[in-house]
């Protein structure tokens, strides 16, 4: 009993895989219009039968076939549109909830990451300061930034400057609109 099983499992094995990658389709339209697809021609009603069409489907195994070539229409010229005023370059204004985050002793980095870049930055200037130490005179450069964060003055917003020493916050500057 047992080989008789094996070798009924070992032939069924081999038959379902055929039987089911055969692959036709049977197509119809009925009185009403609607297309029917069907893979068992005992489904089609007997006087649809003379109107029947086969689709074959191809084997999932199979090589695919090279899918017919595209034909590509000309693009239409695009109409032209209407001329603008140029637009203005975007505000920078900082709102007061992002602006009391801002402190001196902040690196650069942290003033872009949380900020944003600035609508106007000045830089490579170089400050120099001078004192006497106990060797003599010590000369002492310094990389000067100032990035300017401007806000729209019709829309009441301020404009804050930050210079930057060294890569680190200097000076933080508020200015309001004009109210006239």
């Amino acid at each position: 009993m047992k080989h008789f099983l094996i070798t009924f499992g070992v032939i069924v094995l081999l038959i379902v895989p055929t039987y089911v990658t055969s692959g036709e389709v049977y197509k119809w339209v009925d009185d009403k219009g609607t297309v029917n697809l069907t893979d068992d021609p005992k489904n089609i009603p007997e006087k649809f039968r003379d109107q029947l069409s086969t689709i074959s489907v191809p084997d999932k195994y199979e090589e695919p076939s090279r899918p017919s070539e595209k034909v590509t229409l000309p693009l239409a010229p695009e109409p032209e549109k209407p001329k603008t005023k140029p637009e203005e370059p975007p505000s920078g204004f900082i709102p007061f909830e992002k602006f009391k985050y801002l402190t001196e002793g902040m690196t650069e980095a942290e003033v872009l990451m949380r900020f944003g870049q600035p609508t106007q930055i000045v830089a490579d200037e170089v400050d120099t300061r001078a004192r006497l130490g106990g060797s003599g005179l010590i000369k002492r450069e310094a990389l000067v930034k100032k990035y300017y964060y401007i806000g729209n003055a019709d829309l009441g917003e301020r404009t804050t400057i930050v210079t930057i020493r060294n890569g680190r916050v200097q000076r933080i500057e508020r200015i309001f609109p004009p109210t006239w």
